[in-house]
Order: structure tokens, then sequence, then C-alpha cells
């Protein structure tokens, strides 16, 4: 089997990696050169245009930031489905809106090319790991044909339903993530504020109800180290928060809270901390807080 892995980001790299140690002869390409380099350290390969690997490999893996990044790899002139051949199979790990994975899904398949949305939870150290959860939307039949991919990246494997549903699971995760995100910086801030020790409190809550992987990832990884380098950034989580809130609208639902937390993560866009990780909403709330005292 050929691969081809299209994204070498925070997550693309760590999972392209992983195909490589388990034997495969991966072919793969990102914009910036640095990040190809280091795959090429790792075992990969490198050289091919997009096009090039749509004529000539079995199955393409994607994993990119944005809606447009995906609609350009998939739908340019010099892109996936343009130039794939029958019988090619294409997997996005990308986190895009279920309309979308149904458009490339149709026009894929009126090419003989099979495609499965494959969104992906566990962060970095997931990928690295190789134990994410990876949520399928798509046949089953082309599922099984690339399970043993996902079982070198992930630990967690579910097939859903028809092309779209592991976005529509994706989302909904995300939508929750935002809801814990901002839950730590309010309760952690609190305790601060109160003169708790906040390696008491992890300590206490942790034991609690109110335990999260979240907690557990923002403040051992990030607050209590007060180090923001994106594992997740902010803009990202941004972006998906926007897609839940149209996923919601599609079937006349209001997110009333989800609301507020898109427009909180807007404002740590415009206070420059659009970069940083998810974690920063700490930061933030922090930072209101001083201005406001002061």
């Amino acid at each position: 089997m050929k691969v081809g892995f299209i994204g070498l980001g925070n997550m693309g790299l760590p999972m392209a990696k992983n195909l490589v140690k388990a034997n495969y002869e991966v072919v793969g390409k990102n914009r910036s050169k640095g990040k190809e380099d280091l795959f090429v350290e790792a075992g990969g390969i490198t050289g091919m245009s997009v096009s090039e690997m749509a004529k000539e490999l079995d199955v393409i893996l994607t994993c990119l930031p944005l809606p447009a990044d995906v609609k350009g790899v998939y739908f340019g002139r010099d892109g996936l489905i343009e130039n794939g051949h029958d019988g090619l199979i294409l997997v996005d790990h990308s986190t895009v809106a279920p309309g979308l994975n149904k458009r490339i899904a149709e026009a894929a398949n009126a090419k003989g090319i099979d495609f499965l949305d494959a969104p992906i939870s566990g962060g970095n150290f997931g990928a690295e790991d190789g134990t994410l959860t990876i949520m399928v939307g798509g046949r089953k039949d082309a599922y099984e044909k690339v399970l043993p991919l996902f079982n070198v990246m992930g630990q967690n494997i579910y097939h859903i339903g028809d092309i779209g549903s592991g976005s529509v699971v994706k989302l909904i995760n995300n939508l929750m993530v935002a809801f814990h995100t901002q839950a730590v910086s309010e309760a952690v801030t609190l305790g601060k504020k109160m003169n708790i020790d906040l390696n008491l409190l992890f300590t206490i809550l942790n034991n609690s109800y109110a335990q999260s992987r979240i907690y557990d990832r923002h403040y051992n990884s990030f607050i209590s180290k007060n180090q923001y380098e994106a594992g997740f950034a902010i803009k990202l989580l941004h972006k998906d928060m926007r897609l839940a809130e149209e996923m919601a609208e599609s079937v006349n639902m209001d997110l009333q809270i989800g609301s507020q937390l898109t427009e909180i993560l807007h404002e740590a866009i415009e206070h420059d901390l659009g970069e940083k990780d998810m974690s920063a909403l700490y930061v933030l709330l922090n930072n209101k807080l001083s201005e406001k005292n002061n």
C-alpha cells in the first residue's frame, strides 16, 4: 500500500511518522519545507506534488488547519480529485463542516474515488503516542481497507455512519472542549483569587466530580508551567466553534453557552492570543481582571 500524507503540522507530522515506524512507505507533503525535512529525517519520502501523489498512490491522508486549505487540496486544478485515479482512497483528518465532507465525497465518487471524513481527537500528545480517537464517516468497505492505518495512528477507532458523521461528532467534541476550557480558566482563576494553593486545588478537584481530561491537560501542561505554546491554538478552536454554531443553526438550535464561548475566543484572538494554546483563555481572563483592578 503506497500512502501519502498531506499536512505535516502539529498533528500530521507525528501521525505520518508513526506510519513510517510501522513500516509503511509514506510520501509526505507540507507547505513549509522545514516540516518536510523533519519527516525525511524520520524515514519519510518527499518531493512529489499533490497531483503526482493523486495519480500514483493508493491512499492519501490529509490533515489541514482550515476549510479553505481542505478545499484547495481537494478541488484545485492540481488537487486530489482532479488528478485522482479510480480506486484511490482519500481520508481527511481535518475538522470541517459535514457539508464540505459531502461535497468532497460527491466529487470523488464521480471519479471512482472513495472518501472518508475521519477527524481526530487527542491532541499532539495523542498524535505522538499513536493513541488518537478517530471518528470516521463514509463507506464501510473503504473504512475497512484503511483501518490498519488508523490502528497505527489511534487507539479508539469508530466507524460512525455516512459521510459527514465523523465531523458531526468531532464538532460536538470540540464544543465540549471549549466548555471545559473556559470552566478551567474560571475555576483556577477564582481559586487563585481566593488564595488557594493551585496544585492542591488540582489534586482535590481531580479526585472529585470536577475532574476532566481538559483540566488535567490545561493545568499540568500549560497553566502550572506558565507556558502556552500551542498544542491546539485558540484560533483553531474558534474556527471549530463557528462550525459547531453553523451545524446547530442547520437544525434550528441555538447554542446558548456555545455562542458566548465563540465570542470569548474571538476576544482572545483580538488580544493577540490566537496563536497560543487554547489553555491561554486563562491568560485572557487574568489579563482582563488585572486591567479591571488598575
